[in-house]
């Protein structure tokens, strides 16, 4: 019997919990990783820490925010 695999539905959990799933490497597709970066950008939270990320993993690509 074949199993299914159960699809990450990012839109019902929150941003901290997205983003700890991102951190600690908790995604089993690079298409899962990119559903929980794109729901964290369209949400605007965490994205320092997003940024920070990427340094270490390239997880994202830069931003072009400017900051004052």
């Amino acid at each position: 019997m074949k199993t299914q695999e159960k699809e990450l539905d990012v839109k019902a959990l929150c941003s901290r919990k997205l983003l700890d799933l991102l951190k600690n490497d908790e995604w089993d597709s690079a298409r899962e990783r990119r559903k929980i970066e794109t729901e964290l950008i369209a949400r605007q939270h965490y994205l320092e820490q997003m940024e920070a990320l990427s340094g270490k993993k390239r997880v994202l690509a830069p931003s072009t925010a400017t900051r004052h």
